[in-house]
């Protein structure tokens, strides 16, 4: 019997995730992402799979309409795939009314190994992609300690209505309405801000709904002192409170970013994607999502 596509229900999600784990490192923007679902930290993303129950492939359907970041999430279209096998992965894909293949589609820390998919389809789509390689990092409680604030700082959880629009400010990949997006995450996810004697944010880092922290920011006449380490470290502990391990994805070029990761006490264990796919000028793309960031990704061409 040929598989078909399945829209998850809610009782069903906890089977998805089982599956899922798996495939861990490979999977973990799917299985982190259901997990905070089923916590009931995140919601507004639905499921599917090709096959069911015997699951051959996992996608992110369009949002919900109802969720707070709906907006954030369908202009553009954003989604993450997943399966072992290239081909049950291309069907889920192609799959009629899964995805528009005529509007720019974001695909979120997919796993390298399915990148090679995607770019197949979007060639026979007539389509380009930008790639941005990411590794992913993973520490334990065990191998990631505390480390102290030094005197005359102080931490304290972020505030959705205080400090939105100061982590816009320092995320170079803010576009249209990241501040409905950044606000939701300050809301349900644990974060972290590092503060003078002053009471003035001087460095910060946030988690997200697919289980990672990222977003990470010193003022630059702050850097050189390590407080990035420190507010890494600290805001991992929350995540090792609820028994999780700690996640976060780097991008691939960025070296420092990478050593300061290891020295913390994160290992390197496996690779994601960022891929932008468009079938028109990636300039004008950029203009139309408001976005004015690096753009550090691999051209794939048609």
């Amino acid at each position: 019997m040929e598989p078909t596509l399945h829209a998850v229900k809610e009782d069903e999600l906890p089977a998805v995730k089982d599956w899922l784990e798996k495939f861990m490192p490979r999977s973990a923007k799917l299985y982190c992402t259901i997990r905070e679902t089923l916590q009931g930290r995140w919601t507004g993303t639905t499921f599917c799979t090709l096959g069911w129950p015997n699951i051959l492939a996992v996608g992110e359907m369009e949002a919900k309409p109802e969720s707070p970041c709906y907006i954030y999430h369908s202009e553009p279209r954003t989604t993450s795939v997943f399966s072992p096998d290239p081909d049950h992965l291309e069907k889920l894909l192609m799959w009629p009314g899964f995805l528009d293949w005529s509007q720019p589609i974001i695909f979120q820390a997919v796993c390298s190994g399915c990148t090679p998919s995607i770019l197949k389809l979007a060639k026979a789509k007539g389509g380009d992609c930008l790639v941005y390689a990411n590794v992913i990092n993973e520490a334990r409680e065990t191998e990631l300690p505390p480390r102290p604030v030094p005197e005359g700082f102080y931490l304290s959880n972020l505030d959705p209505d205080l400090h939105t629009d100061y982590a816009i400010s320092t995320w170079p990949h803010s576009r249209n309405h990241t501040d409905r997006y950044i606000r939701q995450l300050l809301r349900k996810f644990p974060s972290v801000g590092l503060f003078d004697k002053d009471g003035e944010c001087i460095g910060l880092e946030i988690g997200n709904e697919y289980g990672a922290i990222g977003m990470l920011h010193v003022r630059e006449e702050y850097r050189g002192r390590g407080l990035g380490k420190i507010i890494t470290s600290q805001l991992a502990q929350k995540y090792f409170c609820d028994g999780l391990n700690v996640i976060a994805f780097v991008i691939k070029d960025n070296k420092p970013s990478r050593r300061m990761h290891t020295s913390c006490g994160f290992k390197e264990v496996g690779f994601a994607d960022w891929v932008l796919y468009n079938n028109g000028s990636f300039e004008d793309l950029k203009k139309k999502m408001g976005y004015n960031g690096p753009t550090y990704g691999k051209l794939e061409e048609k």
